[in-house]
């Protein structure tokens, strides 16, 4: 009689107790050799046996069926099949003596046995793998509701083996930092943003290009701000947050506005930045004869000043002298950052403010929970309706949830730190922009301004963002009672304005 020898591990880690296919394959055939069974083919699968598909198990069946074998030498029954459409295949080849023996490391299985005895012991095979699903589903979402992520860690962070905990990646939590980045600027589509990162060095484990739809998957992922989205479901997470839920958000903002960044042949980093103070319209720019030139669209058709180039180099230049218009003493900022400090160590109302508005709308949502449950009792809120009212109803709980659980207090102290962080990152500005590359000169350019209005080659007027439009208008050699005089009479300045509790 010839044999098949069948090794099957299952790529699951559902089933990853199994032997592995070295193990299956060395014990079989000692087995063999011992009994003096003739092995003339030896097959081995990575592949799950809890749905029909397997393609080497086919070939195996394919092969008894031509006579090329006459019994089939598997470690266990359950390495044939763990669901009822391969075990009715198995059982009806064994009645009809297509496969003459099926031997196992314990047993011999022959046509002429009890088939109700084989169908008990591949049910059970089946039963336990179903049984293990369900465990394993209803172990997933307990760890999910105790803040665990229960997969593989996604892209910039890593599993912890020793805690089974998630920890930042310090390799690739970069790279998902600079897609947001990027992509947040409106100047990168997504597959502008996977050039782009090829043309800066990042590369994936196996040292190839990423993906756009790698870069998709990151932008729509909540999980980088500490929210765990699994089967339509949020969950908080315990893990450490890449990014803030502004910058998230502010992702979701470009993905979903109707403006769609346009893939340039030719990239002018100042684009979009200049206007021309004659006629109100934006600076478009070419490439003559080698160099980057920067003039006006004259869209309403009446600009004299239409036909004056101005070269990138000194348009940079202007840029550059709005940028230095923000910075400030070191000195200074150091002292009036203490001096804020020490004013608002004791203030909480801002926090107590946030929260209590934040359990206003959970309490909402307990309203509106009972309302709909009424309503479906009583017939007047269809089946589906009152479905889909309850799904939306628990992902805003989430939300509300998450962001009570994380809020931070808000009063003066606890913008004092992104407010520092403004002032070093205006201080360095200038700098940064006249040392960087084209692309990232833009998102420099674009922390900061709004726009530039020229003429005649000279900058007219400069419009900042409101972070900065306040350092631009404050004094710069002032003493600091004179510096403290401008924070404290000004509510819109950088010091005393409130940032997202997210």
């Amino acid at each position: 009689m010839n044999y098949i020898l069948y090794c099957r591990k299952s790529t699951d880690t559902e089933d990853k107790q199994v032997m592995s296919l070295e193990s299956q394959e060395k014990e079989l055939l000692d087995l063999a050799a011992g009994k003096g069974l003739n092995v003339v083919q030896v097959l081995r699968e990575s592949r799950s046996a809890k749905a029909e598909g397997r393609p080497v198990f086919a070939e195996m069946l394919s092969l008894i069926q031509k006579k090329e074998a006459d019994g089939v030498l598997c470690w266990k029954l359950d390495r044939l099949a763990r669901n009822m459409a391969d075990a009715g295949r198995v059982i009806d080849l064994l009645q009809r003596g297509v496969i003459q023996e099926i031997r196992t490391h314990d047993a011999i299985h022959l046509p002429s046995d009890n088939v109700l005895m084989l169908a008990v012991q591949l049910g059970m095979a089946n039963q336990y793998i179903r049984d293990l699903s369900e465990n394993v589903k209803r172990g997933n979402r307990a760890k999910l509701e105790r803040g665990e992520w229960p997969n593989h860690a996604p892209l910039g962070y890593e599993n912890d083996k020793n805690t089974k905990t998630l920890v930042i990646d310090k390799r690739t939590a970069p790279l998902v930092k600079r897609i947001f980045e990027l992509y947040n600027s409106g100047q990168y589509s997504m597959q502008a943003v996977a050039n782009q990162l090829y043309a800066e060095g990042f590369r994936t484990s196996k040292g190839t290009k990423i993906l756009k739809s790698r870069v998709e998957k990151v932008i729509k992922n909540p999980f980088y701000f500490g929210l765990m989205l699994r089967d339509g479901k949020y969950y908080p997470g315990k893990h450490k947050p890449l990014i803030s839920k502004a910058t998230f958000d502010k992702a979701k903002e470009v993905l979903t506005g109707t403006h769609r960044p346009q893939e340039q042949r030719l990239f002018f980093p100042l684009r979009g930045l200049l206007i021309c103070a004659s006629c109100s319209c934006m600076y478009t720019a070419s490439l003559k004869k080698g160099h980057e030139y920067y003039y006006c669209t004259n869209g309403k058709g009446v600009c004299a000043a239409h036909s004056r180039y101005l070269r990138s180099e000194p348009a940079t230049d202007l840029v550059a002298n709005a940028l230095e218009a923000i910075q400030f003493d070191d000195e200074i900022i150091a002292i009036m950052h203490d001096a804020s400090r020490e004013k608002y160590s004791d203030s909480s109302t801002y926090t107590d403010t946030i929260k209590a508005r934040l359990q206003a709308e959970l309490d909402a949502l307990e309203r509106q929970e009972m309302a709909a449950f009424e309503d479906s009792s009583s017939g007047l809120l269809r089946r589906e309706l009152y479905e889909r009212k309850m799904e939306e109803i628990k992902r805003k709980r989430s939300m509300l949830q998450y962001d009570l659980n994380n809020v931070r207090r808000q009063d003066g102290l606890a913008t004092l730190e992104p407010t520092l962080e403004k002032f070093k990152q205006a201080n360095t500005a200038r700098n940064r922009l006249l040392n960087a590359e084209p692309a990232q000169q833009r998102i420099i350019a674009s922390e900061v301004l709004w726009n530039l209005s020229l003429l005649d080659g000279k900058t007219e007027d400069v419009r900042y963002k409101s972070y900065y439009e306040m350092m631009a208008k404050a004094p710069k050699k002032g003493d600091l009672a004179t510096m403290l005089r401008v924070r404290d009479s000004n509510p819109n300045t950088i010091l005393q304005r409130d940032v997202s509790y997210h």
